[in-house]
C-alpha cells in the first residue's frame, strides 16, 4: 500500500499534467484502491447518524429533489438550484464517482445512496466556499473534507500536489511572461498552495461534517442563515484574493500543455508512430 502511494505521488507530481488537466478516472481508481477501509469506517459512522435513515428511505437524492422543485428566491434551495444549473460546474472531480468500479449497478442500494450523499457533500463544499472546479479549487475541497473525514487517498493527492507546486515554483517556464519579481515571490505556486490548503482545512475544522447535515430541512431556509449554521458566513479570504491570479496561471499551464502535446504529435509523426 505504501508503494502504491509513493508511486502515485511520483507520477502525479512529475509525469502527469495534473496542474492543467487532472486524469480523473486514474485518480478515482487510486481513491478506490486506497480508501476501502476508510470508506467502510465512514459508512459505519454515517449509519449511526439520524440523517442516514432519512437518506436511505428517501425516493430522490437531494440534488435531484432540488432540480425538480421551486424555492423562494434567496433560499438555500433556490441558490443551490442555480448553482447546479451552471455549466461551469458540470465537469468536476466527482462526476465520475459512480462509475462501475466504484458502486454497484443497483441504483437503490444503501451504498449508492451513501455515495450520492458523498457527491452532494463534495458539491456543497464547492458551493458554500466558492471554490471553482480547477485543480487548485479541488485541492481546497479535499483539504476542507479532510478536516472532518480522513482519507488516505486525499492526503496522498495533497502530498503529490505539494511536490508538483514545488516543481512549478522552480521552473521559469511555469511563470507567464512579464511577471514582476515581487509577484514571483508573492504568488509562487508553493506558497499559494500551502496558504490555500491551510485556509480550507481550518474552514472545514470549524464547520460541520456535511454528511451529518439534514440538507432537505434547510432547502427553504435563507441561504445566509444556512451559512451561519454551518459557521461559513464569511468567504475564504485568501482564496477569494488568489482565484483571479490562479485563473491566469492556469491558462498559462494549459498553453504549456498544448505546446507539449503538439511537439509530441510532431515527434511521433516524424518517427512514424
Amino acid at each position: 500500500m505504501l508503494w502504491t502511494r509513493l508511486k502515485f505521488i511520483w507520477n502525479y507530481a512529475t509525469h502527469l499534467q495534473t496542474d492543467a488537466n487532472p486524469p480523473l478516472e486514474l485518480i478515482f481508481k487510486f481513491v478506490d484502491t486506497l480508501d476501502k477501509k476508510d470508506t467502510k469506517q465512514h459508512i459505519k459512522t454515517f449509519n449511526n447518524l439520524a440523517v442516514s435513515e432519512k437518506i436511505y428511505k428517501s425516493n430522490l437524492p437531494i440534488r435531484l429533489l432540488v432540480k425538480e422543485n421551486e424555492y423562494v428566491s434567496g433560499s438555500f434551495g433556490a441558490e443551490f438550484k442555480k448553482w447546479i444549473g451552471n455549466d461551469e460546474y458540470i465537469v468536476d472531480l466527482f462526476t465520475v464517482s459512480l462509475v462501475p468500479f466504484r458502486a454497484t449497478r443497483k441504483k437503490n442500494t444503501k451504498f449508492n445512496k451513501f455515495a450520492e450523499a458523498t457527491m452532494l457533500q463534495h458539491d456543497l463544499i464547492h458551493f458554500f466556499n466558492g471554490y471553482d472546479t480547477s485543480p487548485m479549487g479541488e485541492v481546497c475541497v479535499l483539504s476542507f473534507n479532510l478536516a472532518k473525514e480522513w482519507r488516505k487517498s486525499y492526503a496522498t493527492i495533497l502530498y503529490a500536489t505539494l511536490l508538483m507546486s514545488l516543481r512549478n515554483t522552480l521552473l521559469p517556464s511555469k511563470y507567464p511572461k512579464g511577471v514582476k519579481f515581487y509577484e514571483v515571490i508573492k504568488y509562487s505556486p508553493i506558497y499559494v498552495y500551502i496558504r490555500c490548503v491551510l485556509e480550507s482545512y481550518f474552514r472545514g475544522r470549524k464547520s460541520q461534517w456535511f454528511l451529518a447535515v439534514d440538507w432537505e430541512s434547510y432547502l427553504d431556509m435563507p441561504l445566509d442563515k444556512v451559512k451561519q449554521k454551518l459557521n461559513l458566513q464569511h468567504k475564504p479570504k485568501y482564496w477569494t484574493t488568489i482565484q483571479p491570479i490562479w485563473k491566469r496561471l492556469l491558462l498559462h499551464y494549459k498553453k504549456i500543455l498544448k505546446r507539449k502535446t503538439k511537439r509530441n504529435i510532431k515527434l511521433g509523426e516524424k518517427n512514424g508512430v
